[in-house]
């Protein structure tokens, strides 16, 4: 199966200790990852536009649906002034199907592609039965606005530390597979969110396709951290 294009975002902000970042739990009934904690995300659409700019669009287009959170700014470059009631309208209309496009023009808005450092780009194993080219994204939690789940597709948003989030994975507390769990230890290396940020404008992005060990665990050429 070819994969399917699709985009994520690691939003985050200053946690103590180190770096914090939101996390959704993903439906029981998803046929992808159910139960399990990930970064806001999902498919291009074609509304999205063509790649590469569809995976910015797309990547900012489902933070606003699953999370709540609008990075849009204006034509003269003013961020986005809406919050509660007026966003939450909004996302009512976006997840009902009308083009995002369509609902910031009428706000005088456009989303903000350069919020976005593009971080990573993980494929999924040739041998699952739903796969996708997925490009991670980074964006740092605006003022103003609250992050909360959609409560239809994802649900449990959480704010949580990186090394927190890999520490209550590992007592099973939380559903994390392995490729949110590389970019979560990733993330626990820093101290703060302008830290990694710096890092991630050096970094040199290669598509990364981990491989099943026959232990039903993915492994990665050249050692599970060599991407």
């Amino acid at each position: 199966m070819v994969p399917r294009p699709a985009a994520t975002v690691m939003l985050l902000r200053p946690a103590t200790p180190g770096v914090g970042v939101y996390l959704i739990r993903r439906s029981s009934r998803s046929r992808f990852m159910p139960d399990a904690y990930v970064f806001p995300g999902g498919a291009v659409d074609a509304a999205d536009g063509d790649p590469p700019a569809a995976f910015a669009v797309a990547a900012l287009r489902e933070l606003f649906e699953e999370a709540g959170i609008l990075l849009a700014r204006t034509a003269a470059g003013t961020a986005c002034a809406l919050e509660g009631a007026q966003l939450e309208a909004l996302r009512a209309q976006a997840l009902e199907g009308t083009p995002i496009a369509a609902l910031l023009e009428r706000h005088g808005l456009q989303l903000d592609t350069a919020a976005l450092t593009y971080y990573s780009n993980w494929i999924t194993p040739q041998s699952e039965p739903i796969r996708f080219d997925a490009h991670f994204f980074i964006a740092r939690a605006p003022q103003g606005q609250t992050a909360l789940a959609d409560a239809n597709e994802v649900h449990d948003g959480i704010w949580i530390a990186a090394a927190e989030a890999l520490a209550r994975a590992d007592r099973n507390e939380l559903v994390v597979r392995f490729p949110t769990r590389k970019h979560l230890e990733r993330l626990a290396r820093f101290d703060d969110v302008d830290e990694f940020l710096a890092h991630a404008r050096t970094r040199t992005i290669v598509p990364v396709m981990p491989f099943e060990d026959g232990t039903d665990a993915y492994g990665l050429p050249g050692g599970a951290d060599g991407w």
